[in-house]
């Protein structure tokens, strides 16, 4: 009688520990950028303001310059959406001029683990006016903009009407995440 209960409570420990291997296993993250239905991690609660920089061209097109403006939203996504959405409305200063179409809308912002995706329309792909270093210019504006003024984020992964992209406009690559390039204020690639 004793080792039968003895057999029975190892076998209902045995396949506790086996349904928590499995859960742990199986019920993890899928990999790939958030959804609505499944948040961010690190997502604050409640309403955010924030004193950001921006990174526009400089008049001369040769490399990134700073614009401070404080923004605001209702969570962290929101937030960084309207950052973007502030990059995307242009300088508001003289001496600078815009990296994205006017036209650009941001169909989607997600962030997770460091990593930030932004979905944008293709008016970012199709409007924009060519060129190199243009195209430079305009990737890493949104690149550094969002991990220069937030220290969890590390790299940027934009995405074009919801797919990754090879690249912008040809020139540079976008097919996975971005880290910033601070040296661009200074007209450096390198």
């Amino acid at each position: 009688m004793r080792k039968g209960v003895i057999t029975a409570v190892i076998l209902v420990v045995a396949a506790l520990a086996l349904l928590a291997l499995g859960r742990q296993w199986f019920g993890g993250k899928a990999p790939g950028p958030p959804s609505p239905e499944r948040p961010a991690d690190h997502a604050a609660a409640g309403p955010q303001t924030r004193q950001v920089d921006l990174y526009f061209a400089d008049v001369s097109g040769q490399r990134l310059s700073l614009e401070r403006r404080e923004v605001s939203g209702e969570s962290r996504e929101d937030l960084l959406l309207h950052v973007v959405e502030e990059l995307i409305k242009g300088p508001l200063e003289p001496g600078r001029v815009r990296t994205l179409p006017e036209t650009v809308q941001v169909r989607a912002l997600f962030h997770r683990d460091g990593t930030v995706w932004v979905d944008l329309g293709s008016a970012v792909r199709d409007e924009h006016p060519g060129g190199s270093w243009t195209e430079v210019l305009a990737v890493y504006s949104v690149v550094n903009t969002l991990v220069e003024n937030f220290g969890d984020i590390q790299q940027v992964q934009i995405l074009i009407d919801g797919s990754r992209s090879e690249t912008l406009a040809g020139h540079v690559d976008i097919s996975g995440p971005l880290r910033s390039r601070i040296q661009l204020l200074a007209g450096d690639w390198e």
